[in-house]
């Protein structure tokens, strides 16, 4: 059962990164938009991202055949793409809702979904998320010559048969989680008002918001601020690229040693470690030397894995079991979809006023808010082997 997860979790990144990774270019030079317009469709699909996730994994927490539920839902993903595919510079904007809503949640459903059947099986989920990172670099190097050989329409219609193939895998090979231990009773609900009874949930919301929030809201000005530096556009995209693939085989690595340690270890204190590392690269960064900026990027797939395993044991252990999928989700939001509604407008006008270096000090600080939250608040986990 192990490799089919494997597989789909390979499938189902690097169809994610057709989505997210070629949607910007795909709506400046296929679809018409100038870079303005560009800014307005993303902010209004991150606004809906923070409302469509939440909303999925909350449905998803309720129902008790989990494969129906993904199965309908990557139908959905399958129409969405479809509809992706013949927007305009008139409805661009209007797609943007169901690209927030349907298409951006895709990754942090599935990852729910994946980890709730390796905790079934007693497999750790980091040795299998480790195949979403390939999948991701193997799909964005391909999905980059099929752009150069064909169009953006061929990469969609690859986007459409990865995802069929994905449904068929999990439709004839996976098992519905609904084991005994996981059936609920007929009178339980989950609801997203029982987090707001747990101190240690919220603050675990605001210090992801403050820190993985701000270091992935940084990421909109990379490119760009490659070009400004190097000033030459093909040689900073090739660089920008390049860092990129490279620093998504470092995450396979992460996660491939972090799951061999991860049962041994403290997740309280590995998250802490994490966005220690995001604060080292968000110095690099603030450097203005292309080698160091270069080298930092790299640090992102060093904390990713981290970040990501550790913050499932953790919340596995602050909230009740049946608040852990709504958990995640609303954290996923807060360091995605929510970073991208509100960190890109603060750090564009810091860096419009005062220049770059202000605007990663500025994540810096936030990171490192974070980290104090961490320290002086949040509670150590009280599971053994923690």
């Amino acid at each position: 059962m192990k490799k089919y997860y494997n597989i789909s979790t390979f499938i189902i990144f690097g169809l994610f990164s057709i989505i997210v990774t070629f949607y910007y270019p795909y709506l400046n030079q296929s679809v018409g938009l100038d870079l303005a317009d560009v800014s307005k469709v993303v902010t209004l699909g991150a606004l809906f991202n923070i409302i469509g996730q939440p909303l999925l994994t909350n449905f998803y927490s309720k129902v008790k055949d989990k494969k129906k539920f993904i199965i309908r839902y990557l139908i959905t993903v399958l129409l969405a793409i479809i509809g992706l595919m013949f927007i305009n510079v008139h409805t661009a904007i209007y797609f943007a809702m169901i690209y927030g809503f349907i298409l951006n949640s895709l990754a942090g459903i599935f990852e729910i979904y994946i980890e709730e059947l390796a905790s079934l099986s007693e497999y750790e989920f980091s040795d299998i998320r480790k195949w979403g990172s390939i999948g991701y670099a193997c799909i964005v190097f391909l999905g980059g010559l099929i752009i150069s050989s064909f169009n953006y329409r061929a990469l969609h219609l690859s986007a459409l048969a990865l995802l069929i193939f994905l449904m068929l895998i999990i439709l004839f090979k996976f098992a519905n989680n609904n084991s005994k231990k996981e059936i609920r009773k007929s009178n339980e609900k989950v609801e997203v008002k029982d987090l707001l009874k747990n101190k240690n949930i919220l603050f675990l919301f605001l210090a992801v918001a403050l820190g993985m929030g701000s270091y992935m809201g940084l990421d909109f000005a990379y490119s760009t601020y490659l070009v400004d530096i190097i000033g030459d556009t093909d040689k900073a995209n090739s660089i920008y690229s390049t860092s990129i693939s490279l620093r998504v085989v470092v995450e396979f690595f992460s996660f491939m040693i972090v799951s061999k340690y991860a049962g041994k270890l403290n997740s309280k204190k590995c998250l802490m470690t994490a966005l220690t590392i995001a604060s080292i690269k968000v110095l690099l960064f603030s450097t203005g030397s292309v080698i160091l900026i270069v080298l930092g990027d790299q640090l992102h797939g060093v904390l990713y894995g981290i970040y990501l395993t550790f913050l499932f044991k953790y919340l596995r252990d602050i909230v009740e079991s049946d608040l852990v999928a709504i958990s995640f989700s609303i954290l996923s939001v807060l360091s995605t979809g929510g970073s991208n509604f509100i960190y890109p407008s603060i750090y564009a006008w810091l860096q419009k006023s005062f220049g770059y270096f202000s605007m990663y000090l500025a994540g810096f600080i936030f990171i490192i808010s974070s980290i104090f939250i961490f320290f002086a608040i949040l509670p150590n986990p009280t599971r053994k082997n923690n």
